[in-house]
């Protein structure tokens, strides 16, 4: 049922102003982008980007959330025992997750690194992300005096498909999260299964776009006005995660990109909320109240605080670094897990705190506030969602402590890896690791049957390794030495060749190469490869020797005990 206000007073669309609006809120992706991708391109490394803005927009968008929960006096005496218990609990947690060397001796745990809140971060993050813009869909809806139930859930319905496609329709988020799932030990699944979670995910968003779509024309046909800027809000930002998600050709600057444009609207949102609460306020604001008066060098003062936060991440990590890793030093352990403590406080404090149904958000952020339909959450229900965490953190540690272990479990989970979104940059370099491993294997069983005289049985796994790694040197020579064995002696010249090519500076290749041309009765071409040899290796032994023993059969034996000494002298006769 519409609970649309009425109210004759004039109503502003915009939260601040149309350019402000669009600048900080709305467009700001047409901004990000090429900023990004000129950075990229010309100055800085992916890796680079990513941690300047893990640090500064990530990690510093943090600190504005948390002046909210600690500086605003009432918010903070209504939550109290929330905002008290909740860091040590989630810092203890981390610390369980990727413990310190003191803390796993203290405790006496086996692991030094486990996965489980990884894959929690990764879905609530995205959940975060969504209910952001839900929330400024709403505020810009509320301040033209409207806030109908029905729309209210067409909106959530719509930022809730746009993401959750935006994630199961990208190779490298769904790299990223089958990669944190299948290390805490979940089932692993192959591209079969994702095709058929993408029909169901782009049958339920149709769907959903439908709804919407109907809800408009429905306003059209009835002469209620449309509100562009919601619309564009939400297009923009489907627009951008899709684009960051799917379009963008690297996981790290995808992941960058939507994080600063995530952060440019929170920290701005949260500047003009506490600016008008502290005129409303006044001294009840709190201890922060000074912070967010109207003046530039306090705006300054503000951006110093987000950066000063954002600083710690910054310089105690490298542009390798991850978030969790249990291989960093112990001083840097304690620091990762108040940096994910931060990340866990972020998303559970604005759970809470920035609801626009209620009054005292609309009453900062909204001129003339509509009708609201305040929902209290009783102690128990909000206690029943921590023990619904706390099992799911429980049930992820049990599970990679029990299946995710083991050998054979690794190899399966990044051959799956290879198989699910074989475009991805990461996905290909694990193909190409196995690759090389496998080339390996293969090698070694046929160098095995070439060392026991059984040339015809190495045919098969040298090339199987060549197969796997056409860059495999050792492979190529022992494939041709095989193909002598047998009598093949121009097969064996073609395969000499391609390493030779390979390696053009690595004596062997030219040796073996002359003894195959030797074999076919090209002896002028087999000097001249050896010749060349010499060229660019004039210090090699073994090119001397082959030389002098060739020119001694062609009757040129003046000149062959010129090569011979010199061989003589590097150290190797005959």
């Amino acid at each position: 049922m519409s609970t649309t206000a009425a109210n004759s007073a004039p109503r502003r669309p915009w939260i601040v102003s149309p350019a402000w609006d669009l600048f900080y809120l709305v467009l700001t992706p047409l901004l990000i982008v090429p900023a990004v991708l000129v950075a990229a391109r010309q100055w800085l490394r992916p890796e680079e980007i990513y941690l300047a803005v893990i640090s500064f927009a990530s990690l510093g968008h943090h600190l504005p959330g948390f002046m909210r929960a600690y500086g605003d006096r009432e918010l903070f005496d209504r939550f109290r025992w929330r905002f008290l218990l909740a860091p040590p609990l989630i810092f203890a947690l981390a610390l369980v997750f990727t413990p310190p060397t003191s803390v796993a001796r203290a405790l006496d745990l086996p692991w030094t690194h486990l996965h489980g809140l990884e894959l929690i971060l990764l879905a609530w993050g995205t959940w975060h992300g969504l209910m952001q813009t839900y929330g400024f869909m709403r505020i810009y809806d509320i301040r033209r005096g409207e806030n109908d139930r029905y729309v209210a859930r067409l909106d959530h319905a719509l930022c809730l498909m746009i993401f959750v496609a935006g994630v199961v329709f990208s190779d490298t988020r769904m790299f990223g999260v089958a990669s944190a799932m299948w290390q805490c030990g979940l089932p692993i699944f192959g591209p079969e299964t994702l095709a058929v979670v993408r029909w169901i995910v782009g049958g339920l968003s149709a769907m959903v776009v439908g709804l919407y779509a109907v809800h408009l024309l429905g306003r059209a046909w009835q002469g209620a006005p449309i509100n562009w800027i919601k619309l564009l809000l939400v297009a923009s930002t489907g627009w951008f995660y899709w684009y960051c998600g799917r379009l963008s050709t690297n996981l790290l600057i995808g992941i960058a990109m939507f994080e600063i444009y995530h952060a440019v609207q929170y920290n701005a949102i949260v500047w003009i909320y506490n600016r008008r609460l502290l005129e409303k306020a006044g001294e009840r604001f709190g201890p922060l109240g000074f912070l967010f008066r109207d003046r530039a060098t306090m705006l300054g003062v503000y951006l110093a605080a987000i950066a000063a936060y954002s600083s710690i991440r910054f310089v105690t990590a490298t542009a390798g670094d991850r978030m969790f890793s249990g291989d960093l030093d112990n001083a840097r352990q304690w620091l990762i897990a108040a940096f994910v403590t931060s990340s866990f406080l972020h998303f559970y404090y604005d759970g809470f705190i920035w609801k626009v149904s209620e009054r005292k958000t609309q009453d900062n952020l909204i001129d003339v506030p509509a009708p609201s339909f305040d929902r209290f959450v009783p102690s128990f229900i909000h206690a029943g969602k921590w023990a619904t965490l706390l099992a799911i953190v429980a049930m992820l540690l049990g599970s990679e402590r029990m299946y995710a272990s083991g050998g054979a479990r690794q190899q399966a989970m990044l051959v799956a890896m290879t198989k699910l979104t074989p475009s991805v940059p990461e996905a290909r370099a694990i193909a190409a690791q196995l690759d090389s491993a496998d080339a390996d294997a293969q090698y070694q069983r046929g160098l095995a049957a070439l060392q026991r005289g059984d040339a015809a049985v190495a045919l098969g796994p040298l090339r199987a390794a060549i197969k796997l790694d056409p860059q495999h040197l050792l492979a190529h020579l022992q494939l041709g030495d095989a193909l002598l064995a047998l009598n093949q002696p121009a097969a064996a010249t073609e395969i000499y060749r391609q390493a030779m090519a390979l390696q053009p500076d690595v004596p062997e290749a030219r040796v073996a190469l002359a003894e195959a041309l030797l074999k076919s009765d090209r002896l002028d071409e087999a000097e001249k490869t050896l010749r060349e040899g010499l060229a660019r290796s004039p210090d090699s032994a073994e090119l001397n020797l082959t030389l002098a023993i060739l020119l001694e059969s062609t009757g040129k034996s003046a000149e062959a005990d010129a090569y011979r000494r010199r061989a003589q002298e590097l150290g190797l006769s005959r």
